[in-house]
Formats: C-alpha cells, structure tokens, sequence
C-alpha cells in the first residue's frame, strides 16, 4: 500500500481477520497511529463475527509468525485491559 491512511489500515485489520495474510496487510513496526487502526479493524471485524473465539485468540492466530508486531499491538489493545475473572 503506497500513501495508506488510517482507513486503509482499518480496513486491513478487517480483511486479516477475515483470513488475508499478504504483507501489506499489517502494519510496520513502531507506527502507534497505523497500528491503532489496524487494531481497531480487527476488532470491528470480530465483534460482528458470530462464534466463541476470543478476541485476543484471534489476534495470536492472525499474527501467527510476526511475534513482534504482535507484541506491540497486545501493549497498545488487548494488554490495557484489566481482567477479573470469576
């Protein structure tokens, strides 16, 4: 993607959620903005799935061999949020 927007990486987190896995689908390393997008495409995207998968088990699956943008997009999403289980 040349010149991508913040919608452009919406829609990519979307579309990697839904099973596209090209490079240019993920966000580079280190780019807070893009990788807020994305996340909040995937996230969109799975909230209107029907099915038992959590959330941050679809992200690990989706993110399968790229361990370090994984990394940083469980601190900026799924990593602040506080969980008591009963």
């Amino acid at each position: 993607m040349s010149e991508t927007t913040i919608f452009d990486w919406f829609d990519a987190g979307s579309r990697v959620l839904e099973g596209a896995r090209t490079s240019d689908l993920f966000p580079p390393l280190d780019d807070a903005q893009a990788q807020r997008a994305w996340l909040a495409g995937f996230a969109g995207a799975w909230a209107e799935r029907s099915g038992d998968e959590a959330a941050e088990d679809a992200l690990v699956a989706a993110l399968e061999g790229r361990p370090a943008l994984l990394r940083q997009l469980w601190d900026r999403g799924p990593g602040k949020i506080a969980r008591s289980w009963s």
